[in-house]
């Protein structure tokens, strides 16, 4: 019931026009009111007093229904919910299938080191399991080599192992493998090397020729041809080899359209995809891709391989100049372009140059040739040579050997007081030291006598007549007496003394200093 309510319905006569105008606006309003509400009351609900939308709406996710909306105020929470879009329609088209990541082809891989005569190992599998066993490292036989008891785990040698023969045992997961064939083979001809072994261009196969992987390929061991279903060997086999034959994989069930969580394929420390699963082709990347490339690029030197010089270089720009010969690297400084030959700094030589050095100039501006001046250079051949000079020990000082002697002239006097007889006078008794007697001064105050040098008692030289006149004589050949090892008496032996009185002797020597 409208709770607007007109006083004076059809009661304003005054004019036509208005009384239809009135009774409009209050048929409006009434229509407007809903829920026993003005259109006032109406409008607080759906706002705030700052005009702000704050109607009472809900929604929710019902699980297995979809969303829902309501509006209005409810005094329970599930009355007034109109389903918006149900959970099938949200989740749209159902996906497809697009493929399965295999695991490992080997797995449960198992190593035993025997023990002496053994032959039985235990190894847990399944009876639908196909086990690869390999005995120090040389694929076996089944049957022929070994059997297995997959009630028992365990795998049986047919042949007592050695001590410390190794055992390596691994699982096949044949459902990985479209198609999974193991093949062994006696050979009975040496003639014969190929094998019928059916395959596809999809499968990839390895080959065991007594238990030794061999390497596919022409120049290897073995061929594959999918056309003709055979593995033809290179070489002829022996009577008796074992050949097997196995598929490893099938390439066609490889290819999955989607994301790759396995983490042959995505890096599990960070999610990533490892980079060499990444499909891009050569020169795919585009240099801003490239962390810090752009900007390595822009700051790079320009080569340019030219004849003619390049136009608006930049510094430090190269050109390498092809229309000389040799060519000719160089470098814009600014202004112009600098060779950075090392000949064209080298000025132009001539035969009057042989023998000179290239040098820096007086002034530090340029390179010139010169003379090696080696007037002020010992030559090595000097040192320790003949008028050469000396050399050095290994305390920096000149050998002994190699100092000059140096002589000090000196004069040994004796005197003998008052009468003067024949007989031997004692000068000095020499002791570590060389002396050479170059001359003799003797003189008496009275009389006469004759004088003769004396070594340890050996008189030396000529004999020297005294008198009371002074005199001075040259001794020719000169007396040379070593005395550096052992002493040694110098004197005078007087004769032939006549009133001899007060005999003065002078030795004029020069002593070797060492």
């Amino acid at each position: 019931m409208a709770r607007l309510r007109q006083l004076n319905p059809q009661n304003y006569p005054s004019s036509t026009n208005i009384n239809a105008e009135f009774e409009n606006i209050v048929r409006y309003l009434n229509a407007a009111e809903l829920g026993n509400k003005t259109v006032s009351e109406l409008l607080d609900v759906l706002f705030d007093d700052t005009g702000t939308f704050d109607g009472p709406i809900e929604m929710r996710r019902v699980a297995g229904t979809g969303i829902q909306f309501r509006v209005g105020e409810f005094t329970d929470s599930e009355s007034g919910f109109i389903t918006l879009i149900s959970d099938t329609d949200l989740r749209g088209a159902s996906g497809v299938d697009l493929g399965s990541v295999g695991a490992p082809i080997f797995h449960s891989r198992q190593d035993t080191t025997a023990t002496a005569g053994q032959t039985v190992i235990n190894y847990a599998h399944a009876a639908t399991d196909e086990l690869v066993v390999y005995k120090n490292g040389l694929l076996q036989i089944p049957t022929t080599d070994f059997g297995n008891n997959a009630t028992a785990g365990t795998v049986t040698m047919t042949s007592a192992l050695s001590v410390n023969d190794k055992i390596t045992i691994f699982k096949v997961r044949a459902n990985v493998i479209t198609g999974f064939v193991r093949t062994d083979i006696t050979i009975t001809a040496t003639s014969q090397v190929v094998h019928s072994f059916t395959h596809d261009e999809n499968q990839v196969v390895q080959v065991w020729l007594n238990g030794v992987l061999l390497q596919e390929g022409g120049a290897n061991d073995y061929t594959t041809n999918p056309t003709s279903n055979t593995i033809t060997l290179v070489n002829n086999p022996s009577i008796n080899d074992k050949l097997t034959i196995i598929t490893v994989e099938n390439t066609s069930n490889q290819v999955v359209t989607g994301l790759m969580l396995e983490s042959n394929f995505t890096d599990t420390a960070d999610g990533l995809i490892k980079f060499d699963k990444l499909n891009i082709p050569a020169n795919g990347i585009t240099q801003a891709k490239v962390s810090g490339l752009t900007a390595a690029l822009a700051n790079a030197t320009t080569m340019t391989i030219s004849a003619s010089t390049p136009g608006s270089p930049t510094q430090g720009d190269l050109f390498l100049d092809t229309s000389s010969s040799p060519n000719q690297l160089k470098f814009f400084d600014g202004v112009q372009f600098i060779s950075l030959n090392a000949e064209a700094e080298i000025p132009t030589f001539a035969s009057t140059n042989a023998n000179q050095f290239l040098k820096v100039n007086g002034t530090g501006t340029a390179l010139q040739f010169g003379t090696v001046d080696l007037s002020s250079v010992v030559p090595q051949t000097f040192v320790g040579a003949a008028n050469g000079v000396a050399s050095l020990d290994s305390a920096a000082l000149v050998p002994t050997a190699q100092l000059p002697t140096i002589l000090t002239a000196v004069t040994l006097s004796s005197a003998v007081g008052g009468t003067v007889s024949n007989g031997t006078v004692l000068v000095q008794r020499l002791f570590k030291q060389k002396i050479r007697i170059d001359g003799i001064t003797h003189a008496l105050s009275a009389g006469t006598c004759t004088v003769q040098i004396s070594v340890d008692g050996s008189v030396v030289g000529t004999t020297h007549s005294v008198s009371s006149t002074a005199a001075d004589a040259t001794i020719s050949p000169a007396i040379n007496i070593d005395a550096s090892t052992g002493s040694k008496r110098l004197e005078i032996v007087v004769t032939s003394a006549s009133g001899s009185q007060n005999l003065e002797i002078g030795i004029a020597c020069v002593t070797e200093d060492t």
